[in-house]
């Protein structure tokens, strides 16, 4: 255990790092609340999945096709310029988006509440990637800082689907919406106090051109994110609803929480000890492990069961992102890290809202199992496009 620890204790003691890292993982809990707790919302207040997973999908593809217009203003103009009215904005768009659930208005008008509320979340995930992205350029411990992140994310998916949950059945749905806001601003507030760790803005000169983006790597990857993203979503609309039909709704955070779990001991594990060998080839097989571990899911029985299937499948998770964001880094421009970073971010959000999308009609009509079916088949598609990616000419660790 010392031996695993080690590496992050490094990276975290660069100066300013422990305050802005964990600042940033305080202000994106709620990108694991957010949805669920509007497919809670929606569902309580209608009676439909398929309505529930179509306002979380507006959520969801807003706040993706938003991050990176966020993440090219942050390059340009600084974070703190960024972040300070989206937290203003956001907390409004929230409120209003819980009263129109509650006060029963038109479902397009919620889902526009609903898409103003993720457009206007904060890509904090983005936005500390680059953080460590500046503080650490060259060094070998940037593979380390992306796998603490990813490794905080479970951390996220852990315990935000599991503090929604029990607040929106506890009490109800509305405040636990509401509750994410605690987190969000709050974090948000602390992540702009870390000031000596902002990465500068890149202004570019008049008349010079953008330095490259790094698309021939940088597409097929977000395409195959999109399908990895796919699963995610349907699996958690799949979750809710199997743990409804089980009797137990307030077990559906702790289910989640265990998919996530599985995904937190390898995102450990695998940033301690760095595997070596092709990008590439571990991003694809990471794919293809995903997409195969999530077939016990739809023909398991019962609330344990399929914890334990979801939290094997989790396994695959923290490794196959962390390359990802490693392929991402190396493809793009020094002065473009937080823009390619979101575009990955944003493919992986508008998958979740996808998969939630086409899993909440087919529940509705045939149950939870066809959910988890929407996710094995995109998994397999994910693996199947990240097969486009350029090859390497040199090993690499991601």
């Amino acid at each position: 255990m010392p031996g695993l620890v080690a590496p992050y204790r490094q990276v975290l003691g660069e100066p300013g790092a422990l305050a802005f890292s964990a600042s940033a993982v305080v202000a994106r809990l709620p990108i694991s609340m957010l949805g669920i707790g509007l497919v809670l919302l929606v569902s309580a207040s209608r009676g439909s999945y398929g309505q529930a997973g179509a306002v979380a999908a507006a959520a969801l593809v807003a706040g993706s096709l938003a991050a990176p217009v966020q993440a090219r203003l942050a390059d340009r103009v600084g974070q703190p310029q960024v972040i300070a009215p989206l937290l203003v904005v956001h907390a409004a768009a929230v409120a209003v988006a819980v009263a129109a659930v509650s006060r029963g208005w038109a479902l397009l008008t919620v889902a526009v509440a609903a898409a103003a509320a993720g457009a206007t979340l904060p890509q904090f995930g983005s936005f500390v990637r680059a953080r460590w992205a500046y503080r650490l350029a060259g060094s070998e411990r940037l593979a380390t800082a992306f796998a603490l992140e990813s490794v905080l994310d479970e951390v996220i998916f852990i315990a935000g689907p599991v503090l929604v949950t029990l607040v929106a059945t506890r009490l109800s749905p509305a405040p636990a919406v509401l509750g994410t806001l605690l987190f969000t601003c709050g974090g948000g507030l602390a992540y702009l106090l870390c000031r000596s760790t902002v990465p500068p803005p890149h202004r570019p000169e008049p008349g010079t051109t953008h330095e490259p983006l790094g698309w021939a790597t940088l597409l097929p990857l977000a395409v195959a994110f999109v399908g990895m993203g796919a699963a995610f979503g349907a699996i958690e609309v799949s979750t809710v609803a199997f743990a409804q039909e089980q009797g137990a709704l307030q077990a559906a955070g702790y289910v989640l929480a265990a998919f996530a779990a599985g995904s937190l001991v390898a995102g450990l594990a695998f940033g301690a000890l760095a595997p070596g060998g092709p990008t590439r080839r571990r991003f694809v097989g990471g794919l293809g492990l995903l997409a195969l571990a999530l077939v016990p899911t739809v023909v398991v029985g019962g609330l344990p069961a399929m914890a334990a299937a979801l939290a094997v499948a989790g396994v695959t998770i923290s490794p196959t992102l962390i390359t990802g964001f490693g392929l991402t880094e190396r493809a793009s421009a020094r002065s473009r890290v937080t823009e390619a970073l979101a575009w990955v971010t944003t493919a992986l959000g508008i998958g979740v809202a996808l998969g939630a999308a086409v899993a909440g009609p087919l529940i509705d009509s045939v149950g939870a199992r066809a959910g988890y079916a929407v996710a094995v088949t995109s998994g397999l598609l994910g693996a199947g496009c990240s097969l486009l990616l350029p090859g390497e000419k040199h090993p690499a660790v991601a």
